[in-house]
């Protein structure tokens, strides 16, 4: 039994990190309300999704070019193009740069210290190419390590906080930067001593920037509604509001981020090299009745909290929100997996075509729903049609293109 269970674990630790990442990323949250008024919980919402996006959006979806174009050629060997690292290296210095400015630009309100605001925002950057290379490189663990660093350090300091009622903000604040940039400069030593790169011309220079571009439309679309909610309460709201907002989606998404994020971690891989239609339209029907079931148990583990006032928050007075947010978690998990195999199998030009229509109807939604909509409930709701119309696009275009192949 022990060899069994010391087997499994070994086999599956770096799921294991990236559910301890996604857990910590809950529980801080909830301590840190619990802890923080409902402002200063605000103003800590918009530092996390600050964080977010960039992570997502800061090297423009080069990593996926990365991932396309690079492969292992022995372990700790890795062939790729050497004009797709400049790239990479422009965009986060770059994206750095500019997330520094247009957040203080847009959150006076917050008083980060800018040294720490810029450092950490290229180490968050940063570390998504990292984690691209150690993943390619089979070093799945690690990987795990890198992208949860920051959510596993404030869960801890969270719980300190807690613990002896301390509510420092930007202290709060100025430690999670440093945990970052110390973990960056960690991996960042660790994989140029370790990893040896042999530079390939088999991709022309034009293939890489025209690859990059369209990963860069996708991922742009892909950002946008992922975080338009956020972005669209945050504008229409008080931080106050924003802060309830905030808690709920985590809350009640990160179960659902935890599958998501194996999914897309685990499948392109697999998809990579295994890709038969029958079996993923199976695949995609256990997803959607795993998200159906992980909704009842969200629904009654929320119920025993409420009911014997563990947590202070008033969850019956958002029960239409939860529901959507609830279905939102399902989408997410289907489009997920669509999107592992998508990006696994997808031809430029398949790429092209799906960019265009997912372009279109994203903008317009989040357009109709920034100018004409004040309801919370309908702001989610019109996530939910762009994911659900995004996941039939690349499902019917990634099917055409291996009709066609054939």
């Amino acid at each position: 039994m022990i060899i069994l269970f010391r087997k499994y674990f070994f086999q599956h630790t770096s799921l294991i990190v990236l559910m301890f990442g996604a857990l910590s990323f809950f529980a801080s949250n909830i301590f840190m309300k619990e802890i923080l008024s409902p402002e200063i919980y605000g103003y800590l919402s918009i530092f996390i999704t600050y964080f977010s996006v960039i992570y997502v959006f800061g090297i423009f979806g080069t990593e996926q070019v990365f991932l396309r174009f690079s492969k292992p050629e022995t372990k700790d060997q890795i062939s790729t193009q050497k004009p797709l690292l400049f790239l990479i290296l422009f965009f986060t210095i770059f994206s750095a740069l500019t997330g520094t400015i247009l957040f203080r630009h847009w959150y006076k309100e917050i008083k980060i210290n800018t040294f720490f605001l810029f450092f950490s925002s290229l180490s968050i950057i940063g570390s998504t190419i990292l984690f691209s290379i150690l993943r390619l490189n089979s070093n799945f663990t690690l990987s795990q390590f890198l992208s949860n660093s920051w959510k596993i350090g404030m869960f801890f300091l969270a719980a300190i906080y807690l613990i002896y009622n301390y509510s420092d903000f930007y202290l709060f604040l100025n430690i999670i930067s440093t945990i970052t940039i110390v973990c960056f400069v960690s991996y960042l030593f660790y994989i140029i001593k370790k990893i040896k790169f042999n530079f390939s011309t088999e991709i022309s220079n034009k293939q890489l920037f025209e690859s990059s571009f369209h990963f860069f439309i996708s991922i742009s679309s892909f950002s946008l509604i992922i975080f338009a909610d956020r972005f669209i309460v945050e504008h229409k709201y008080t931080f106050e509001k924003f802060g309830d907002f905030f808690y709920l989606s985590t809350f009640f998404l990160a179960p659902f981020s935890i599958i998501q994020s194996y999914i897309g971690f685990k499948q392109l891989i697999y998809f990579k090299n295994n890709f038969v239609k029958k079996d993923f339209q199976k695949f995609l029907i256990k997803v959607l009745l795993f998200g159906i079931m992980m909704s009842i148990c969200l629904c009654t583990i929320t119920f025993l909290l409420h009911y014997f006032k563990v947590i202070k928050f008033p969850f019956d007075q958002y029960l239409s929100i939860i529901i959507l947010l609830l279905l939102t978690g399902i989408i997410r998990l289907y489009a997920s997996s669509v999107s592992a195999a998508f990006e696994a199998k997808t031809s430029i030009k398949t790429l092209r075509k799906s960019n265009l229509w997912i372009v279109i109807i994203t903008i317009f939604i989040l357009l109709f729903t920034f100018i004409f909509v004040d309801s919370i409930e309908m702001i989610t709701i019109n996530i939910i049609i762009v994911w659900f119309l995004r996941s039939i696009i690349c499902k019917q275009m990634l099917y055409n293109q291996i009709k066609n192949e054939k």
